[in-house]
């Protein structure tokens, strides 16, 4: 297993300042490119510069709904050129988050009534399939699928649904695991069951304690974000060595990828104190003296 660390972590810092604090913290890879989506040659030189791989590129769309396909796979086709251009590995996809979705984000799941119609499920099992294939046969590149929270594709019965709806050597996971937490749902347990479908992590963790009294308070997620809910790795409560352990139990040969929804430290700092709590579950990662 290797490890990267996501671009998002710094907001919108300028990626040449990104992968650079990235590489002196020790990391192999990189999720995203930030500032620099588009610009193939400017990417390819600040990766090598930094000795970075891409490890994935992002892809958000609806999926769901008739009326935005031909734009959505349009923009498709175009993301997976750009990440093939740069030598990324992934394309991950999510159900776009929504509005009122992202107000009720963890909340009573089996009592939420805006989720999606048969139909809409129909179309979006089929629209995934579609980009898959298409993101393998023009550009080499897979496309897996994480859960995202605020979307229609969130909780555990709805990723039970899409998963059973897609085909495995087709459409591939890539999971959150702090998402997962919020979402109420066991990741090591996740991560367990699916397995054989799992190309990619993403290692996150958060505070239970403020989770249990945001969700009672019926809070929102942009509330719990503001809130420093989400933490680094080691400084919260979602079992990230047991997943670790897992993974490295069934031979999980992919990438594990370090993501923090809006660190309430200096991004450098923040990715520091993930990479020492990897380099203390045995991950060998040398960051640069500065």
């Amino acid at each position: 297993m290797r490890v990267a660390v996501t671009s998002t972590i710094w907001g919108g810092a300028p990626f040449q300042q990104v992968a650079e604090e990235a590489r002196d913290a020790g990391y192999a890879g990189i999720e995203g490119v930030g500032d620099l989506a588009g610009n193939v040659p400017l990417a390819r030189r600040v990766l090598a510069d930094a000795d970075l791989e891409v490890t994935a590129g992002r892809f958000f769309a609806n999926w769901f709904a008739d009326m935005y396909q031909e734009i959505e796979f349009d923009q498709l086709q175009r993301a997976a050129e750009f990440f093939a251009d740069v030598g990324a590995r992934f394309l991950i996809t999510s159900s776009r988050p929504v509005p009122e979705r992202m107000l009720t984000a963890g909340h009573v799941t089996r009592q939420r009534q805006e989720g999606l119609l048969d139909y809409q499920w129909t179309q979006m099992a089929d629209s995934l399939t579609r980009a898959a294939y298409i993101t393998q046969r023009d550009f080499e590149l897979p496309l897996l699928f994480r859960n995202q929270l605020g979307s229609y594709v969130e909780t555990g019965d709805e990723l039970d649904q899409l998963i059973g709806m897609t085909d495995p050597d087709n459409l591939r996971l890539a999971p959150d695991i702090g998402y997962l937490a919020y979402a109420d749902l066991d990741p090591l347990e996740f991560v367990r069951r699916y397995f054989e479908r799992i190309a990619y992590v993403t290692l996150k963790d958060l505070d239970a304690d403020l989770h249990e009294q945001h969700i009672w308070a019926k809070g929102s997620l942009e509330q719990f974000w503001e809130a420093g809910g989400f933490l680094e790795l080691g400084q919260g409560d979602v079992d990230v060595e047991g997943v670790v352990a897992l993974l490295r139990e069934r031979g999980f040969d992919g990438w594990l990828t370090v993501g923090h929804d809006q660190p309430g430290r200096d991004p450098s700092a923040s990715v520091q104190i993930s990479r020492d709590y990897l380099v203390g579950l045995g991950f060998e990662l040398e960051a640069e003296l500065i």
